[in-house]
């Protein structure tokens, strides 16, 4: 196995810290319980492709509106909007929940550059800062160093010692209490098969692109992560609108009197339970209108799909996966 007896010891020694920065959420909300006893918000409010400006409006208006958990990134270049919004907020720092990643290693056109561990170390650290925080809840690695759909991730690989060396910065991290949990985005099988190889730490969380339209299982990313204990968490589940154009979204949403928009996020909420899992998936939404972020709250308001209707959604394949970052669709 490649979790050690060791992770499990330094899991345990979390710390009142990190154990204090992750547990609370909205009591409409569920929390999704991590490897290491911490528990994240089942919905965050993402701010990616927002300005400054327009992130400060997004973090204001979503803990207004009773969402607990904030997702950013060193690439959306929006961490002063971010930063002023959870300056400005009454919400208790032990009452929310902030999620932030850094670059990959090694992609020419895009992320940071060698010498990975210092690089991401020095970036980390540099983000939190940014953010006006001393700690954050979640350190994702964003993407993996391959350029568009295409692998290598071998372990052995030069990508693969280049995500080993970042995984190494994070593990650092986590263990000096700057992040409660550590973990990857866009990650497919490959990569996550390179972390695996040698962590000290098993990651806690892989972000992925999921929504209707893309495998369940997602080409063995799913099963990967629920048979090593890692959350799989679900980025762009609209597919930016492109998800609600399905009829049979439209008779489920019609049977539940809800919108289409929630189904299909009710949708990859319950991915999490498919396939023997217990918990709903975590997802990340997006929006600064109160209507829609009540709706996307109303997700968890006290109904479900039945495992028929669940399949009936499954076999639909239309939009597939978009190509949002390196790793973002798997193969």
């Amino acid at each position: 196995s490649t979790q050690s007896t060791g992770e499990i010891t330094g899991e345990m020694k979390i710390g009142a810290l990190a154990l204090a920065l992750a547990t609370v959420a909205h009591a409409s909300v569920p929390t999704i319980p991590l490897r290491n006893g911490i528990r994240m918000p089942a919905m965050a409010a993402g701010v990616g492709m927002a300005n400054d400006s327009a992130a400060e409006a997004m973090v204001s208006a979503a803990l207004a509106n009773g969402f607990s958990s904030i997702d950013t990134a060193h690439d959306y270049g929006n961490f002063d909007g971010v930063a002023r919004a959870l300056n400005a907020t009454s919400v208790k720092r032990e009452s929310y929940f902030v999620t932030t990643k850094v670059p990959g290693c090694g992609v020419l056109t895009q992320g940071l550059q060698p010498p990975c561990f210092s690089n991401t170390m020095k970036m980390a650290e540099e983000s939190i800062a940014a953010l006006g925080l001393e700690t954050v809840d979640l350190l994702l690695l964003h993407f993996p160093p391959i350029l568009g759909w295409l692998g290598g991730c071998k372990v052995g690989s030069k990508p693969c010692v280049k995500i080993q060396e970042q995984w190494r910065a994070l593990e650092a991290l986590y263990e000096a209490n700057k992040t409660a949990a550590i973990g990857v985005s866009n990650y497919c099988v490959d990569c996550l098969e390179c972390i695996l190889d040698n962590a000290t730490v098993v990651p806690h969380v892989n972000q992925m692109q999921t929504h209707l339209g893309i495998p369940q299982d997602n080409h063995g990313v799913r099963s990967l992560c629920r048979a090593h204990g890692i959350v799989l968490e679900a980025y762009s589940p609209l597919a930016h609108g492109k998800a609600l154009t399905s009829s049979a979204l439209a008779t489920v949403a019609t049977a539940h009197n809800k919108s289409t928009a929630q189904v299909a996020l009710r949708y990859v909420a319950q991915l999490g339970q498919v396939g023997g899992g217990t918990d709903l998936a975590p997802l990340v939404t997006s929006s600064a209108n109160p209507k829609h972020l009540q709706e996307d709250l109303e997700v968890f308001g006290g109904w479900e799909l039945s495992s028929v209707e669940m399949d009936t959604l499954g076999a639909v394949t239309t939009p597939g996966c978009g190509l949002e970052a390196p790793g973002s669709c798997c193969l």
